[in-house]
């Protein structure tokens, strides 16, 4: 709590009645706990700090309002006695035994630049990551999200109090935060109104020494009174905190899985505790494998975000936190059994997935998902957008075999995400149909590898472009492909007249060779994706036969 407002004004209170307000309603009780901070100005100077203190010394604490612990010590070191004439040293991990700090301050003695820094064990129970760019350490969840627990700054620490919370129930200690004000006044105390004191308080978490008196011992002669308070509130541990083996689910969320005789939802729970898992479990009870049926924008989030999750034939990935096993081949939904919505998912997930969830209609399991999960069978992917990145990984592979170079140059780290996010539009939206057209050619025509096409080929067009190298290329090799360079041509200019400039005439008339007004975009871009296969399976055929 800075009070720089209240310093400038000609009358400062030093009865602190503002502060031993929030001493008594709010210190240790906002999202963030202060944990350090300074502040100075000619009026008054401010110090919060803090250390933790072990809860059977908690009623000591309270006895003495000065600091348990002052800045930058706490250190691990030697303490030293006098045996038998002789000086012995013993090794203390917290010299000051049951307090120990939160944060250190590490000096270097001008030498290099001191700094703060929290206790490493805090750090590392719960796997903080540092982010140094934004000076704050950041958890990270089952569900990868991202969340602030300390923010930092060469005038303020502060942490997150649920995490405070749980620390101190783990470590069997209360958080002490101590405070020190320091006001002046160019008033006497009896101009203030008030009259000279000196008293210590002690209440059942906090305790606090406060006086005020005149003094004139002050470089600035206009300065007649002076104020303190200084003390400190202990904070306790989360009450209901328990250590367990594993972190069980405690809520699961209800999914329709079928309509009754009158056509109303009939709805069930997916904690795999209470489902028939086929070996004897729960017999009589609705099957783990029970599918439960999504519209296909339940995916959108996931695309969006394709540093932390990746979106492949059959499955759902959370960086290396979580895999959800999904059908993702059916023509129409995203199909998941229930068994998998419970066992894999967070309740926040489950809450997102459960907004897309939809009656079967009469709907069943995609044949790739029939043949993989139940038949034991190797299947390829019934949709173009996976049997495409399928399709393309192997043909790259393949080239660069036999020839020693890849026919698509590999992308950049920054453009690897056209790869990871290209799929058949889940909405009927121009934005997202531009988006994966933008993509696909970035990924399909600009990424030709037009210096080893045209390697040993000496007669070019003036300026030629890619798909003018690689038909150049197919030349060479006696091979004539009309139809697979029209459609390249035909993809560039749409990429060009309707995406990469603003669109016009030259759209209007490029829509038609790819039917846009007429179909579903959905649908444009499966062809899209078809035809990009036929033109994978014309190069093997002709190039890597026998590979």
């Amino acid at each position: 709590m800075l009070m720089s407002e209240r310093s400038t004004k000609p009358e400062i209170d030093l009865e602190f009645k503002d502060f031993l307000k929030e001493i008594e309603e709010k210190l240790g009780k906002d999202e963030w706990i202060t944990a350090y901070s300074s502040s100075m100005n000619d009026f008054e100077s401010v110090v919060f700090y803090c250390a933790l203190i072990s809860n059977d010394k908690v009623d000591k604490s309270l006895c003495d309002p000065s600091r348990d612990l002052s800045i930058g010590s706490g250190f691990p070191g030697f303490t030293f006695h006098y045996e038998d004439g002789k000086e012995v040293g013993e090794y203390y991990r917290f010299p000051n035994s049951g307090v120990e700090p939160l944060i250190y301050w590490r000096d270097f003695h001008g030498i290099k630049g001191d700094y703060y820094e929290i206790s490493e064990e805090f750090r590392h129970y719960f796997n903080l990551y540092e982010d140094r760019s934004n000076n704050k350490f950041i958890a990270i969840d089952d569900d990868g999200d991202e969340e602030d627990v300390i923010l930092m700054s060469d005038k303020k620490i502060q942490i997150k109090l649920k995490y405070i919370k749980v620390f101190l129930a783990v470590k069997k200690m209360h958080l002490a935060i101590f405070f020190d004000f320091n006001r002046c006044a160019k008033q006497t105390i009896e101009e203030l109104g008030i009259k000279d004191f000196d008293d210590v308080v002690q209440k059942d978490n906090y305790v606090y020494s406060i006086g005020a008196r005149n003094w004139s011992a002050f470089r600035d002669e206009d300065i007649k009174s002076q104020g303190w308070l200084m003390g400190k509130k202990l904070i306790a541990g989360l009450k209901d905190f328990e250590p367990k083996l594993f972190d069980k689910k405690e809520e699961y969320e209800d999914f329709i899985i079928s309509v009754d005789d009158e056509g109303k939802e009939i709805l069930h729970t997916c904690d795999p505790e209470k489902l028939d898992n086929y070996f004897g479990k729960n017999p009589g009870a609705l099957q783990f494998l029970t599918p439960v049926f999504f519209r296909k924008e339940v995916l959108n989030d996931y695309y969006a975000n394709p540093e932390k999750y990746s979106v492949e034939d059959g499955y759902l990935r959370c960086e290396g936190l979580w895999v959800l096993k999904m059908d993702n081949n059916h023509s129409k939904y995203v199909v998941v059994f229930l068994g998998y919505l419970g066992q894999i998912l967070s309740i926040k997930e489950q809450r997102r997935w459960k907004r897309f969830n939809i009656t079967p209609q009469g709907e069943k399991i995609s044949r790739t998902e029939w043949e993989r999960g139940f038949m034991g069978e190797f299947a390829d992917p019934e949709q173009s957008d996976l049997y495409f990145k399928q399709k393309f990984k192997d043909f790259q592979g393949k080239w660069e075999k036999k020839y020693g170079w890849k026919l698509f140059r590999p992308l950049s780290k920054e453009d690897e995400h056209h790869f990871k996010t290209l799929r058949i539009p889940l909405t009927n939206e121009q934005k997202e149909f531009d988006e994966q057209v933008l993509s696909f050619t970035k990924i399909f025509i600009d990424s030709l590898n037009e210096k080893e096409l045209i390697n040993g080929i000496k007669a070019l067009k003036e300026n030629a472009k890619g798909i003018d190298k690689f038909e150049a290329f197919l030349n060479s090799k006696g091979i004539q492909f009309k139809g697979m360079l029209e459609f390249l041509r035909n993809l560039q200019a749409l990429r060009s007249a309707g995406i990469a400039h603003l669109k016009g005439e030259k759209y209007e008339k490029i829509k038609k060779a790819f039917s846009i007004g007429e179909k579903e975009f959905s649908i444009i871009f499966d062809d899209i994706l078809t035809k990009a296969i036929w033109t994978l399976n014309s190069l093997e055929k002709y190039f890597l036969h026998g590979e």
